[in-house]
């Protein structure tokens, strides 16, 4: 990794990137809860993942463990943030630089590393289980976009030494923290909400029973919910009879009910939640269910139910899982929802759908042969098509989420008003763009062949947003630009940036094929090329100039100044090789600006122009034809014009002459004004 990013990666705070981390939200407040309950455990618990899908705050739950451990005393040097929603880390050895910061901090008691989206390591698991072998007074806390991989793998190794909580949207069966009336009811514990009741869990006696029924209405109220952890790992259960009130099964409610064997699904049923049956080893019969629509990330996993269906596994209307071999899919009659990662891993190489069908985040996870989806598509929700290669369909959506077509590497054109963070990153076919709005963290990077995008819609471009693309040329005002924006875009020759809202450094780091530029003077020239000289030769300036602006450039030639009242000292000190300056509505010219400016031969300053700074044009040797419109003396600081072409000559207006010539500060150079 270049060192440029490397030493970008150290420097980040995550909590400088979370908008809102106190606990106004409450669902926030209570997650958090659990998290910091088992990460600040001193003893154990050193591998905490959190998990679920996009949109549930996991980010801002790194930044609220990292801003406490601060307030607990803990050195931010202590803490090494590294954020996989940045492409420059994807494909990266990022061993070494762990090792380098856990070694520069042997003298902690403990040191932490905290990573974003670690499913984007690749082989995560044998990094983890890496970390855990070498470093052992290491704390991992990291995030996850897509639970079923991080939450299946942990199982399937029986890796109790890694703690996960799997958030999921907040709904009446896993909400915990609202005001309740608890009660018990036979062998069940329960609450009572708005109108209806949730089966909480069961009494010490419940536990000891087998068979259970759960009956529809507790105290003349119906009973509706079977609350999230309700019957949680219950190896004793082998029987339970639900009404047919339920409508919702929250998250874990059976997991781990290794003996029981069959469940009937109640016909008011909508909603199974995250990881709902898991592990219920024995379950070999679902029956019923009609009207379900929702199924939640690894409801089923490890069940000899989910192990037996030939192709579809399929509940109510939603499509939990397919299992078959086919290559071109037909969606069954009256699914209306494909479940989050439904089709992740399949060997499919089309899908049709007859009717209108709502897909869920990571459908088509990692399908490598899909080319072609008959699919109504208004948003692409993230991950849905990530890593499909060979997919060569021509989207015309209104977003496309996070990752959502990630390493598509034949997708050639889309027509999408927002790209979320990694939406199209590694598109490296990706030809046409089409009404782009905006272009979040690393949206875009490896669009190699993207030579030309409509910017006039154009309001954001995030961190490594267009980084490594085809661009040619861009020009754009009143925009967003993240760091390393372009970086890497090798083609890109010709760059306008007539006013910009944020400026992120390094945003032209690379490309060192940029010659023409028009941008505003309020940063360093070398600011856009993180710190290095870039090789432009034709540069346009508007606004006020910083001083040391692009100073000893060996590259510039020509140069434009408008409308700059404020000019910043050795701004174009020693450009050697600069020539032709057009100066547009300029008030002064500062300290030195372009001394050693040996080719300039000659100058015109605008009416504007009232003052010439100290050493302004000094050693510029060459320097012999000053021409200036301004209506009144123009005035100049010590050796202003020292050393320049003997027989130079300054024209003024006609009218101006006997002034020049009656002012003290002009006296060396009586001989040298002529009319203009």
């Amino acid at each position: 990794m270049l060192q440029k990013f490397v030493d970008y990666i150290k420097e980040l705070n995550i909590s400088n990137e979370a908008i809102d981390i106190d606990f106004s939200d409450l669902a926030f407040a209570y997650d958090y809860n659990e998290v910091q309950e088992l990460f600040f455990d001193e003893t154990k618990n050193n591998y905490v993942f959190i998990t679920g899908e996009t949109g549930l705050r996991k980010k801002d739950m790194l930044a609220r463990i990292c801003k406490d451990l601060i307030l607990r005393g803990i050195e931010k040097q202590d803490m090494l943030y590294l954020d996989h929603e940045l492409p420059i880390l994807h494909g990266e050895d990022i061993f070494p630089l762990i090792q380098e910061f856990y070694y520069a901090r042997k003298s902690s008691k403990f040191v932490y590393l905290v990573v974003n989206e670690i499913q984007e390591l690749g082989d995560w698991f044998s990094f983890v289980q890496k970390l855990k072998t070498e470093f052992l007074k290491l704390k991992l806390l990291c995030s996850s976009s897509t639970p079923p991989y991080i939450f299946e793998t942990i199982y399937d190794e029986h890796a109790d030494y890694c703690k996960i909580i799997v958030l999921s949207q907040k709904n009446v069966s896993n909400i915990k923290y609202q005001t309740q009336t608890f009660g018990v009811y036979n062998e069940f514990k329960y609450n009572q909400k708005d109108g209806f009741i949730e089966i909480k869990g069961m009494t010490k006696e419940g536990k000891k029973m087998p068979y259970h029924t759960v009956p529809e209405t507790i105290n003349g109220v119906p009973v509706k919910i079977i609350a999230s952890g309700a019957f949680h790992d219950r190896s004793e259960l082998l029987s339970i009879m639900l009404p047919d009130s339920i409508e919702m099964i929250g998250d874990y409610a059976f997991s781990k009910c290794n003996n029981l064997k069959e469940i009937r699904l109640p016909k008011s049923l909508t909603y199974i939640g995250e990881h709902a049956f898991l592990g219920a080893k024995s379950l070999c019969s679902v029956i019923g269910g009609d009207k379900v629509i929702h199924i939640g990330n690894s409801a089923f996993y490890d069940t000899e139910w989910l192990k037996n269906q030939p192709g579809f596994a399929v509940i109510g209307s939603a499509l939990y899982k397919y299992k078959g071999n086919e290559k071109h899919i037909v969606i069954p009659h009256g699914i209306s929802h494909i479940s989050s990662y439904a089709f992740a891993n399949s060997y499919i190489e089309s899908i049709t759908a007859n009717g209108s069908v709502q897909i869920g985040e990571g459908s088509f996870y990692n399908c490598r042969n899909l080319k072609h989806t008959d699919i109504e598509i208004s948003s692409i929700p993230p991950f849905t098509f990530y890593n499909c290669q060979n997919l060569t369909e021509k989207f015309t959506v209104d977003e496309v989420g996070k990752f959502g077509l990630y390493g598509c590497t034949s997708l050639s054109e889309i027509t999408a008003k927002n790209l979320d963070v990694c939406a199209m990153t590694n598109c490296t076919a990706l030809k046409q763009l089409n009404g782009v709005r905006n272009v979040l963290t690393g949206a875009l990077w490896n669009s190699h062949k993207l030579n030309c995008i409509d910017v006039s819609g154009l309001v954001n471009i995030g961190i490594c947003g267009l980084g490594q693309s085809g661009l040619e040329q861009l020009s754009f005002s009143g925009i967003n630009i993240g760091a390393f924006a372009f970086y890497n875009s090798k083609n890109l020759r010709s760059i306008s940036i007539k006013s910009c809202t944020s400026l992120g450094k390094g945003c032209l780091y690379k490309c060192d094929s940029v010659h023409e530029m028009e941008i505003v003077g309020s940063r360093k020239l070398s600011f856009y090329f993180a710190g290095e000289m870039p090789k432009v030769e034709q540069l346009t300036i508007r606004g006020d100039i910083v001083d040391d602006f692009c100073r000893n450039n060996p590259y510039l030639k020509s140069l434009t100044l408008e409308n700059i009242r404020s000019f910043g000292r050795w701004s174009f000190y020693n450009n050697s090789v600069l020539q032709t300056v057009i100066l547009k509505n300029v008030k002064k010219i500062g300290d030195w600006a372009f001394a050693y400016c040996d080719f300039i031969k000659k100058i015109e300053l605008p009416e504007e122009t009232e003052y010439i700074g100290m050493n302004a044009f000094r050693y510029c040797h060459n320097l012999a034809d000053i021409k200036t419109a301004s209506r009144s003396v123009v005035t100049f600081g010590a050796n202003a014009f020292y050393s320049t072409d003997e027989n130079k000559l300054f024209y003024v207006p006609k009218e101006l002459i006997t002034q020049y010539k009656s002012v003290p500060l002009w006296e060396d150079y009586m001989n040298n004004i002529e009319e203009l």
